[in-house]
This record gives structure tokens, sequence and C-alpha cells, in this order.
């Protein structure tokens, strides 16, 4: 072997010891990428295992807010409508007493301050009364039962109302069952 051959193959030694050194370091590399991929996933598994548990709490505790709501949506209704009873019951009460001697006109002034009560609970809720005597006839709010003559007013003119009307909020709960004139 000559001396140029033997170098040659010295540096083909060398080069393949460097191509050796540079596979092994690629492989490493790639063994730590992939590693840190594999880390990342179960990082992001977790974070969905995670979000899926607050997910499902949060749609329990909703669950039970609503029902919640559906119970006791009412309650400061019927703490507000509770005084109205109450005196309804008080009247009662001295209707039936014997010994108690109480005028109609008090009987009257009793009932009509029950009925202030009651109207301002009814308010306080949202709930508007329609009384439209006097008003145009509105097909929106007003169920007409009969109608009359009346030359006095202009057709179409509310006359008399058998039964007030109420509105929850915007929304009728019962028109005003009226007398319209023709």
């Amino acid at each position: 072997m000559t001396e140029e051959t033997e170098k040659k193959e010295v540096e083909l030694e060398q080069e393949v010891e460097e191509l050796k050194e540079e596979l092994q370091q690629a492989e490493e590399k790639e063994a730590e990428d992939v590693a840190e991929v594999n880390s990342e996933i179960e990082k992001l598994k977790e974070e969905v295992v995670r979000m899926h548990a607050e997910m499902e709490n949060m749609r329990k505790r909703n669950e039970r807010e609503l029902d919640n709501l559906r119970k006791y949506s009412l309650d400061k209704f019927a703490k507000a409508l509770i005084p109205v009873a109450d005196s309804m019951d008080k009247a009662l009460e001295v209707g039936k007493d014997d010994n108690c001697e109480v005028t109609a006109e008090q009987m009257i002034e009793g009932t009509e301050m029950t009925q202030k009560v009651f109207l301002k609970v009814l308010k306080e809720n949202g709930v508007e009364v329609i009384d439209p005597a006097g008003e145009k006839f509105n097909p929106e709010f007003h169920e007409a039962m009969t109608q009359i003559p009346n030359p006095e007013l202009e057709p179409n003119t509310v006359v008399d109302v058998f039964q007030k009307g109420y509105i929850l909020n915007g929304r009728l709960v019962r028109p005003a069952m009226v007398v319209v004139s023709k």
C-alpha cells in the first residue's frame, strides 16, 4: 500500500467516524424531539381531560342553578302576596265574629285597602292591569263580549268592562273582556 492510499484510508475512516458521530447525534436529537413531542401530547391530553371535567362541572352547576331558579323564581312574588292574604284572613275573621260591630262602609274601606296593596304588589312584579273603560277597542288587548248601540260614543269604544285584563312584563296574560259601542 502506498502512502497516499494509506492517507486516503485514514481520511475515509475519519469521515466514517464523523458520519457515525453525526448519525448518533441525529438519532439522539430525534429521540429528544420524540420525547418532547410525547411529553407535549401528554400535557395536551391532561388539559383536555381537565377541560372536559370543568365543562361537566359547569353543566351540572348550571343545571342546579336553573333548577333552583325554577323552584324559587316566585319567591319574591309569594312573599309580597302574603300581606294581602293576611289582610283577607283578618277581614274574614272580623266578618265571622258575632261580637264585632263592623259597618259595611268599614268592610268596603278595608277591602279597598287590601286591593291597593294587592295592585301595588302586582305592579312591583311587572303585572299591569288593563281597565279600558272609555278607550278605543283594541283587539290585541281586549275581547269584545257584545256590542250595544250608544249614540253618545264613537263606534268601537269600550262601554263597559266585564273583566279587567292583565299584562306581565309586556306580554298579554289575559285580555280585558269588554262591551263595545256600535
